[in-house]
């Protein structure tokens, strides 16, 4: 059973690595494969522009400033996410505000309402586990009602229809697990020229001109990584079909146990099932069996949860929750197999 999706195309990653190497156009500029790259996520999402950085953190930190964010500014956030949304937020000078999030594991319009304020500059959803945030559409438009910035959070989102559309710009990861990894890597997402313009300047991209002087950073991604993200993308629609033809037994299965992510198959990217269960108890149970496969519960102090943040709130019972990430293999019974006899053990 395979979980690091990369792997398939590997020879293909070879081949084109040791092109970049022999060129020796290791950077952004002279090479062919970042704007390649840059040229083909913008197509897939229907975005205007597409700029590539060293990690997503980076794409999101540039979509910050490119849009003027800084002290007095407030962003919401949600409860649940990596610990560096909140802490790039903070690195501008702005303050966070923390949404709860429901059994989607993101927040609904009503939870995001109620923290809007004169001060909220930006507002961030993140489609978590290979699924669309649930209620993104609604929020979306009552964001662009009041004037509010969107960003999408796409980290996990590689694959799922219409991710990193609806927002004014969203940011792609392409960080080891992933379903296009390259080791670090992001790509920041918008339609507005301008606002392109900007974050290539602040990314580093020095043949970018501003109206006026600004500082720039350095966190342009590598003319290799572009490389070996690009094989990936050219297979990431068959990956997710096959992904999505082993989830939906998954899905079947988990059903006599709990409430179980996602409700709709060919909304995602088949990457996850999720499951929520009666108890914390349960959840341990299950996450045990399957210790060996790879799986995701929200603990005590794991980064994932707002609880482990400085501004710690408190959590939603995710201890209830059980993630289990799909694999890619040839002997689908036996993952089924496996996670069968799991649920058995917890319903006994």
């Amino acid at each position: 059973m395979l979980y690091q999706y990369s792997l398939l195309t590997a020879d293909t990653q070879t081949h084109l690595a040791r092109q970049v190497i022999t060129t020796g156009h290791l950077g952004l500029i002279g090479g062919v494969y970042v704007p390649r790259l840059e040229t083909t996520v913008a197509a897939r999402t229907g975005r205007a522009h597409a700029i590539a950085t060293a990690s997503a953190t980076a794409a999101f930190d540039v979509i910050l400033r490119g849009l003027g964010i800084g002290p007095g500014d407030e962003v919401v956030i949600p409860g649940l996410g990596w610990v560096s949304v909140g802490a790039t937020v903070t690195a501008t000078g702005a303050s966070v505000r923390i949404a709860p999030t429901g059994t989607d594991l993101t927040p609904s319009l009503e939870d995001l309402s109620g923290l809007l304020t004169p001060a909220t500059k930006a507002v961030v959803i993140a489609h978590l586990r290979g699924r669309l945030a649930g209620d993104v559409a609604r929020i979306a438009a009552e964001l662009h009602r009041r004037g509010i910035p969107l960003i999408e959070d796409c980290a996990q989102a590689w694959g799922v229809p219409r991710a990193g559309t609806y927002g004014a710009a969203a940011f792609f990861s392409t960080q080891a697990y992933k379903l296009i990894a390259t080791g670090e890597g992001g790509l920041a997402l918008c339609d507005d020229t301008e606002l392109a313009s900007r974050i290539r300047a602040l990314a580093g991209d020095t043949r970018v001109r501003t109206s006026a002087p600004i500082w720039r950073g350095n966190v342009r991604i590598p003319e290799i990584s572009a490389a070996l993200a690009l094989p990936q993308l050219d297979r990431l629609d068959e990956l997710v079909e096959r992904l999505r033809s082993l989830q939906r037994p998954a899905v079947e299965l988990l059903r006599a146990v709990g409430m179980v992510l996602p409700s709709d198959i060919d909304a995602g990217n088949g990457a996850h099932v999720g499951v929520w269960l009666d108890t914390p108890a349960a959840a341990e149970v299950l996450a045990a069996r399957l210790a060996h496969l790879r799986c995701w519960r929200p603990t005590p102090g794991d980064l994932h949860t707002c609880a482990a943040w400085p501004v710690a709130t408190p959590s939603n019972g995710w201890d209830r929750y059980l993630d289990i990430q799909i694999p890619y293999t040839d002997r689908p019974e036996e993952f089924l197999v496996l996670l069968s006899g799991a649920i058995e053990a917890i319903r006994a």
